[in-house]
């Protein structure tokens, strides 16, 4: 199970919630040097933890698994996202 998994729901339609999740990955990864890819309708995230940003026609699905180190600001992490995808999502 990953350590972080987080679900939200949208109405945006994938090619807008596309966009705006390409947002919150630019906001994040700025900070933290986030590395990953586009594979169709999901952006599988290499660095420096490994994940999913996976979008469909209504929702958003986070899983970020984390290192034994990065456990520990797993808070801070997950309000992070959260906060960065209400901004996008409203």
């Amino acid at each position: 199970m990953a350590a972080i998994d987080i679900t939200r729901n949208h109405t945006l339609g994938k090619t807008a919630v596309k966009e705006k999740v390409n947002q919150v990955l630019e906001r994040i990864g700025g900070s933290i040097g986030l590395q990953g890819a586009w594979d169709g309708d999901v952006f599988k995230i290499t660095k420096p933890a490994t994940g999913t940003f996976a979008i469909s026609d209504t929702t958003v699905h986070v899983e970020i698994e984390l290192s034994f180190l990065q456990r520990a600001l797993k808070g801070k992490i997950e309000e992070r996202i959260n906060g960065e995808l209400t901004k996008a999502l409203g």
